[in-house]
């Protein structure tokens, strides 16, 4: 999902292994046994190993590979999880993102149905429980897979910050919500119980900014967000407004971001020298009326990603927004790494969540290129090398798709002329040419001739987003 917090979230110079930018993905931990990843991670040089010791004197003992924000420790990832992965997931997901794409083969539909469509409500409620579990569990690995594609020479920090859980048993139960919504009491100053509520939220943030800061990383890969929306809505109803109108749900939405914005502002100014790239959300909505946070926080060395289909056209799912959303990547069926027994698996996820990596990716590349960049110039040389589409005009305001080989030769070329930036662009806009819309692209699946599917597996695709 673009991962909801919890409330109960070939061109330019290859870098030297000295140089290469240093990326945080903050996210449900990431899987460094993986083969695709095993090389790429991040090591703290100061705090190498895993000896029970505060090596560097900064409060985290064993930060070899980042740090778990949810527990208060240096491991990032439980691979023990995987013994109660069903084996069916992966077929499923692959079927589930073929779907995404637009097409799926008649045998990949008759599979599905067999094994998910046929079943009993409860059972199947409790199977895409497990789904979901799957892909929210392995979501820091894909994100992760997405960023070394783009960025071979980045190395990988994870900052892990959704609290871990063992996989959902198969008992023909249907798979609950967290529960946590109702604890709150809206009763009192519904703006003090906002600003409470966004205080509390941002906490965790505001230790991960002071981390990132302290460790000096690059770039921070933020697929995750609040359902600023969703929170309004619910905040209403249990004032006693139990349907809400969309207007007074938009109005309300801006009220609980305007406690929010000022916080995420906060988290964000502690890293100055970070570049925070962040997926816009899945619920197809326009962020400029309807905030989601923290990808409406606008400040210099923050960009927002939308998702799209390949370079063809923006994703049905993906939120967008003319002054919110910066730029948008390929989103859709995105093949990366997954946690799995065999340390080498993969499968194609759909979300925004798999536009900021990619982003994230080139974004890195880009520092490599030219390490005496700010984050605020490589957001420029982002938005200002994009593939300019008209599908995308009033939906993103550089109105264009990433194009990693254009912003690569401009981070190239900016070596000695930071100054100039806009010269900068324009030269790398003229030798290097648009994406052709079928251009598949790194890690984006291959079509299938078009085939009808089942109300079942459309209502799942809609929901299996991340």
């Amino acid at each position: 999902m673009m991962k909801q917090l919890a409330l109960s979230l070939t061109l330019g110079l290859l870098a030297t292994g000295a140089e290469a930018a240093t990326v945080a993905v903050v996210d449900s931990g990431t899987d460094f046994t993986h083969a695709q990843l095993k090389d790429a991670a991040w090591v703290n040089q100061k705090d190498s190993t895993f000896d029970k010791v505060d090596n560097e004197q900064n409060g985290k003992v064993d930060d070899v590979n980042g740090w778990n924000f949810v527990d208060g420790y240096g491991k990032v990832f439980f691979r023990e999880h995987l013994k109660d992965l069903n084996p069916i997931v992966p077929k499923l997901m692959t079927i589930i993102a073929h779907r995404q794409a637009g097409s799926v083969t008649p045998g990949e539909q008759e599979f599905f149905d067999e094994n998910l469509g046929k079943l009993e409500q409860t059972q199947k409620e409790s199977l895409v429980g497990h789904l979901n579990w799957y892909g929210t569990y392995t979501h820091g690995t894909h994100v992760a897979g997405i960023v070394h594609r783009q960025s071979p020479e980045s190395k990988i920090m994870s900052a892990r910050v959704f609290p871990d859980q063992p996989a959902p048993r198969y008992d023909g139960k249907p798979a609950g919500g967290n529960g946590l919504l109702p604890m709150f009491s809206f009763a009192g100053p519904i703006d003090w119980i906002y600003k409470l509520l966004a205080f509390i939220t941002n906490g965790q943030f505001t230790q991960v900014g002071t981390y990132l800061a302290e460790q000096k990383v690059d770039v921070a890969n933020y697929s995750l967000g609040l359902s600023i929306t969703q929170l309004a809505k619910a905040s209403l109803q249990l004032r006693g407004n139990k349907e809400p109108s969309k207007d007074e749900i938009a109005a309300e939405a801006r009220r609980l971001y305007a406690q929010f914005e000022p916080e995420g502002k906060k988290w964000m100014a502690a890293s100055p020298g970070t570049l925070f790239v962040i997926a816009s959300g899945n619920d197809g909505e326009d962020n400029d009326k309807l905030p989601a946070f923290p990808a409406n926080v606008q400040v210099e060395n923050s960009i927002s990603v939308g998702a799209s289909l390949g370079y063809a056209k923006i994703a049905d799912f993906s939120n967008y927004g003319a002054a919110s959303v910066d730029v948008v990547a390929p989103g859709v069926a995105i093949v990366s790494s997954v946690a799995d027994m065999d340390h080498n698996a993969v499968l194609p996820l759909s979300g925004t969540s798999m536009a900021a990596p990619f982003v994230t990716g080139v974004a890195a590349r880009v520092k490599d290129a030219n390490p005496s960049l700010t984050p605020a110039q490589i957001k420029q040389i982002l938005i200002g090398t994009v593939d300019k589409k008209e599908w995308l005009v009033g939906k993103a305001n550089s109105a264009g798709v990433v194009n990693s080989d254009r912003a690569m030769r401009a981070g190239t070329l900016s070596q000695g002329r930071t100054a100039d930036l806009a010269a900068v662009i324009a030269q790398a806009r003229t030798e290097v040419k648009d994406r052709a819309d079928n251009d598949e692209g790194p890690g984006l699946m291959p079509t299938f001739s078009e085939t009808r599917t089942s109300r079942d597996l459309d209502e799942v695709a809609s929901q299996l987003l991340f």
